[in-house]
């Protein structure tokens, strides 16, 4: 991955991937001990601090030495390889168990169909805005395929190869084209689900096949405006979703199934309209949060919870219109805020008094 990344990308990867071993870690306890990795590694100096709080990067040196002993110890394979010999050598390709390019002239370049790497569990591209797609039979040759990560993707629909992946357990397509994801429906072993700044505009019913799935990202999916019905109440393992800047036309029906995630302790969610909070929506004790009620945010206030969100990356938010129908009793019920925003406030709300008080 490419320096000054966020910890939080990392971490997709490393689920996929199963380097955070343990005895039914959950997804909190696997986070927070990659942050104590982190923080060893940088105590060490194998790692630097990144631009802001959340990220981090890794010095040249130490990076060249990283890539070196991938290559030779791992079948690790970068754009620093050879062209020329090393990617052209289709016998040390099929010992390759991970791949990851920054651009994408390699691959158009030497492999304008499929890559034939039989031992591959990683895949990580990141495209720099030209408009290479990947071919409907690219993922053929990849059966142990773990971990699929490719950024800024310029294509609205997912090779049919993609299906052949049964082992995948993380898919990463952060800042893509895509908007037509029922392919994913099949990929029934996937633990990470992660499309940010995609376009897609439904989350379409098969989704729901994806039972095992414990991290669902989808924030600042704009174009996002419907979630089918009984798909989010059949992800059942569900440990984290994240629906924070989307345009979902929320309704009662599809909320209620948020009450049915047991295992959910982190959830972003903006719901514009306040009339369609169910009853006891505020069910449980979540361990991080971002949450908006209600509130419409003006172009200076998103420039400054933008740069706000950005600096403290983890910190659990709440947002909400006082003069609605929200009850601030139900409001109480929310644990550890860190970041609270209320709108429409008028000089005389004695039950926002009474409401600060209890806090207090």
């Amino acid at each position: 991955m490419e320096n000054d990344t966020s910890i939080s990308d990392l971490f997709k990867n490393i689920i996929g991937f199963g380097i955070l071993q343990g005895a039914n870690l959950t997804i909190e306890q696997a986070r927070n001990r990659l942050d104590l990795v982190v923080n060893e590694l940088k105590d060490s100096c194998l790692l630097l601090d990144g631009s802001i709080k959340g990220r981090f990067s890794m010095h040249d040196v130490i990076r060249t030495v990283a890539i070196t002993c991938g290559y030779t110890d791992y079948h690790v394979f970068t754009d620093k390889n050879d062209i020329e010999s090393e990617w052209k050598d289709k016998d040390k390709l099929k010992q390759c168990t991970i791949i990851s390019l920054v651009g994408n002239k390699i691959i158009t370049r030497l492999w304008p169909e499929g890559l034939d790497c039989p031992e591959l569990e990683f895949f990580y591209m990141r495209s720099r805005g030209s408009s290479f797609e990947i071919p409907e039979e690219f993922f053929r040759a990849m059966p142990k395929l773990k971990v699929l990560d490719l950024f800024k993707l310029q294509q609205s629909l997912l090779p049919l190869s993609l299906e052949v992946l049964t082992n995948l357990q993380t898919l990463c397509l952060d800042d893509s084209k895509i908007e037509d994801v029922a392919i994913i429906g099949k990929l029934d072993k996937l633990k990470v689900l992660s499309m940010k700044f995609s376009n897609i505009m439904k989350l379409p019913t098969e989704i729901g096949q994806l039972t095992q799935l414990r991290i669902l990202d989808l924030s600042n999916c704009q174009k996002l405006i419907v979630i089918a019905p009984n798909v989010i109440s059949k992800l059942s393992q569900l440990e984290e979703l994240y629906l924070e800047g989307c345009g979902i036309q929320w309704n009662v029906e599809v909320l209620e199934e948020l009450k049915g995630l047991s295992r959910l302790s982190g959830l972003e969610i903006d719901i514009k309209d306040n009339k369609m909070l169910p009853k006891d929506f505020f069910f449980k004790e979540l361990k991080r949060y971002r949450m908006s009620i209600g509130v419409w945010r003006d172009i200076r206030w998103r420039s400054y919870y933008s740069y706000y969100s950005s600096k403290y990356e983890s910190l659990n938010m709440l947002e909400f219109d006082c003069d609605s129908t929200i009850s601030l009793e139900e409001i109480q019920i929310v644990k550890n805020v860190e970041f609270l925003r209320l709108a429409k406030v008028s000089n005389d709300d004695n039950n926002l008094t009474t409401f600060f008080n209890e806090k207090v």
